[in-house]
Formats: C-alpha cells, sequence, structure tokens
C-alpha cells in the first residue's frame, strides 16, 4: 500500500480516460529507446507474461467492465526489489522495458502516476496462485478508475477497530458476514445479515467508538473494500467460478488478525459487496463519496438486530470466546503499547519532521499509540530530506507531520544512518545532528 502527499497523487486522483491511449504511446516510444541500453533481471519477462495471461483470461475484462462501466485496463508495472528496477511490456513491440518513478514514489502495490499514466505498481514476488494474483491486479486496476467514477480514495481514522470492544464486534460481524455469504437460503441468509449489521451497530454505542467511527469505517470500505470487492469478482469470472468461497475464506483468515485498524475492509468490504450484489443488484449505479455499503444492505432487510436478540444468537458466532481471547488480547496489547512509547517517545528516538512525505506500508499491521500516532510496521518513507525505511516499525504522528524510530544507538556519516531495524539515506544537502533536543535533520550551509 502507498499513500502520497505530494501532488503526483491529486494528479492520479483527477484523471480522466481522455488523452490515456496517446499518453500511453508516447510513454511506449521513450521506453523503446531505453530498452536498449537495459536488460531486465532474470525472470522479469516470465512474470510480465504471467501478468498479460492473467489480464487476458477470457471473460476477466468484460466482467471487470460490466461491473463498472468502463474498462479497467491501465498499463502494468513490476517492481524488482533485489535490483531496485521496475519494468513494463511495450504495448505495441512486446518488449520488455525499464521504468523510471519519481522519488517521491516508493515501491508498492498500488496504482500510481508513471509518466502521466496512471499505472498499476506490483511488488515482486508477485502471489504463487493465479487467483491470488488476478485478485491483486484488479483491486489495482480498480483503484486506478475510482476517481472517474466519483469515488476518489479517502482515508479512515479506524484506530478504534484496536480495542478491545471495536474488535470483539467486528470479529462477530465478519462471523456473522461469512455466514450470511456462504448460505443458500434466502432466509438464513437474511438473519445473518441482519446480524452482521447488528455486530456493527455495536460499534457506534459508547467510546471509543461513535457513529463517526462507523463513518470512517465506510471511507476505508468505499476504497480498500471496493478495490477488493472488485478483485474478488473479477478473478472469479476467470475461471466461472462463484467469488463467495473466496469471500468465505478472506474473512476466516481475517478473523485470526492481529490488526484490523485499516486492514478490516479488505474482508468486509467484498461480503458487503456480495449480499448487495444478491438483494440490490443495482447498488454500484448509485455509489457515491458518501456511501456505506452496510448502510445500503441494512435498507433493504429488515432492521439489525437488537443487543438482546445478539445476546441470543451469539453462540452461534462464538460471542463467549471471542470476548476471552479479545479480553486477553487486551492485556498484551498494554504491554506492547508502553514498548513502543519507550522506543518513539523516549529521549534517543530520532525525530524527522515531514512535509510532502510519500509512504507505503502494510495495511495489516498498524498500530494506534493513542493520540501520539499510529505506528507502522515496516515502513518507508520518501520525502524532500531522502528515504528511511523501518522493517522493525516506526511511528507516524496522526497529522503525519513527524516520523520517530528508535534511536539507540545511532550510527553512520554523512547521508547514510542506521538505528534498531532502520536505515536512513539523506539527500544532497541535508544531514543529522545531535543537540541538546536530541537528533533532528537539518539543511547543509
Amino acid at each position: 500500500m502507498s499513500i502520497s502527499n505530494s501532488s503526483g497523487n491529486d494528479q492520479r486522483l483527477r484523471w480522466r480516460f481522455s488523452g490515456c491511449v496517446a499518453a500511453a504511446m508516447a510513454v511506449n516510444g521513450m521506453m523503446a529507446s531505453a530498452a536498449a541500453t537495459q536488460a531486465p533481471p532474470a525472470g522479469i519477462e516470465a512474470v510480465l507474461q504471467r501478468v498479460a495471461t492473467v489480464a487476458g483470461a477470457p471473460g476477466s475484462r468484460q466482467a471487470a467492465e460490466k461491473l463498472w462501466g468502463v474498462p479497467l485496463d491501465a498499463p502494468v508495472v513490476v517492481h524488482d526489489r533485489a535490483s531496485g528496477t521496475n519494468w513494463q511490456r511495450n504495448s505495441v513491440t512486446g518488449a520488455t522495458v525499464p521504468v523510471a518513478l519519481r522519488k517521491d514514489q516508493p515501491p508498492a502495490n498500488t496504482c500510481t502516476l508513471i509518466n502521466d499514466v496512471p499505472s498499476v505498481l506490483l511488488l515482486l514476488p508477485l502471489p504463487a496462485d493465479p487467483d491470488g494474483l488476478a485478485t491483486l491486479l484488479w483491486h489495482e486496476q480498480w483503484h486506478c478508475v475510482q476517481a472517474a467514477l466519483g469515488l476518489p480514495a479517502a482515508e479512515g481514522d479506524t484506530a478504534h477497530l484496536d480495542s478491545e470492544a471495536g474488535r470483539t464486534a467486528l470479529r462477530l460481524e465478519m462471523r456473522a458476514l461469512a455466514q450470511a455469504v456462504a448460505e443458500a437460503d434466502d432466509r438464513q441468509a437474511r438473519q445473518h445479515a441482519a446480524a452482521a449489521l447488528g455486530f456493527r451497530a455495536l460499534r457506534s454505542g459508547s467510546p471509543p467508538s461513535s457513529k463517526r467511527a462507523l463513518a470512517e469505517e465506510a471511507n476505508v470500505e468505499r476504497n480498500e473494500g471496493l478495490a477488493e470487492y472488485t478483485g474478488r469478482v473479477v478473478a472469479a469470472a476467470a475461471s466461472g467460478a462463484n467469488a463467495a468461497p473466496a469471500v468465505v475464506e478472506a474473512l476466516a483468515k481475517a478473523d485470526a488478525s492481529q490488526s484490523f485498524v485499516r486492514s478490516a475492509a479488505y474482508a468486509t468490504g467484498p461480503a458487503y459487496g456480495m449480499l448487495l450484489d444478491r438483494w440490490l443488484p443495482s447498488w454500484r449505479r448509485g455509489l457515491s463519496t458518501t456511501s456505506d455499503l452496510p448502510g445500503l444492505l441494512a435498507e433493504t432487510l429488515d432492521a439489525p438486530l437488537s443487543a438482546t436478540d445478539l445476546a441470543r444468537v451469539g453462540d452461534t458466532y462464538g460471542m463467549n470466546a471471542v470476548r476471552t481471547e479479545e479480553r486477553e488480547r487486551a492485556k498484551a496489547r498494554e504491554r506492547r503499547s508502553a514498548e513502543y512509547r519507550h522506543r518513539f517517545l523516549g529521549n534517543d528516538a530520532v525525530r524527522l519532521s515531514l512535509r510532502t512525505p510519500s509512504v507505503s506500508f502494510d495495511p495489516r499491521s498498524l498500530f494506534p499509540l493513542d493520540d501520539a500516532g499510529m505506528v507502522y510496521t515496516p515502513l518507508t518513507v520518501r520525502d524532500e530530506w531522502g528515504e528511511l525505511t523501518a522493517e522493525s516499525g516506526a511511528l507516524l504522528s496522526k497529522d503525519w507531520a513527524l516520523l520517530s524510530v528508535s534511536g539507540d544507538p545511532v550510527e553512520g556519516e554523512a547521508s547514510r544512518w542506521t538505528g534498531p531495524g532502520w536505515t536512513l539515506e539523506l539527500s544532497e544537502g541535508w544531514r543529522l545532528g545531535r543537540d541538546a533536543e536530541g537528533w533532528r535533520l537539518q539543511t547543509l550551509p
């Protein structure tokens, strides 16, 4: 996952289809001349062929366009982490050609603007199974058209999903969703769906959750949830299969996740999408920046189950076991929180100011540190001062104005510095030093 506060990301969100073909042809022409001087690493051509095969699978493009009414055909670039290079297949000649990313574009599975063309960027190694690769590809392809659909990328503050109450209600919601998606009997499926909506409503009842918290969840579901729904449905269409088993499996895997802060939508979004396909087939045509997938589903069903009803059916979803597990996790979380505070908020921490950050992270491993911000593990950040890679995690303030890493010990000189689990590469004109107030970045005179 990659997010940028730079102007390049804003341009991606504003792109439209007009002119894209001409731009792509111009880019192909430029890359063809560069290809003569750089050979791809071993295996890159085979990787690009795999991507082309998945993208061209019978029914895939048709299924994608049927879902959203527009082609999902952005060019695909793969990033080879071993060599640090990026490669694409020339759409005219079929040759494998190198691609340059901007300095503010950390490699990630994402849709990003490359040579003024919205493009899918995929990290190697790719998923080994065809369904996994297809899901990833069509997920990112949707991100390349979402702004044109009137659904620009939007983030949501879902830190409440790391609380004991938030996690308990979410896990029960996902278990009910799984049964609703898998159930063939319409009446029983509706009962499970009503239970899922009831468990979700529990998160609006008391702090740290609120109705605003559910609106934040809806933001992420419109973004990552719709993308994952697209990936699951189109991947299944390629083999003429039903996406339901994959969605149910994903919900089961998510149940064991250690962090739901930003990753929950990858499981709930496809589930709500499939239930809406079942009971409200026209739902995609009316989506807007305020749409709420669970809200749309609630409008088609009876009212969500009350707290009393949920207690009555709780055994169906393992309510008591979930509550016990989350109570124990909450205790472990307190210990982990204290450790992070010592690492990132102590006197030895290295704090780097941010102005126009671009970040790449794993959405499955976020840890809210209360008002201090969010711990991302791993994390790559690029800004005007250079690039920091923190495999062991780093703390980003809520306003993304400050980045903190552990500073005991710090070693290095000139443009390269290292600390516990992180590496800092400075751009020309910057230096890292320590004064009475701690470590800080400075511009060279």
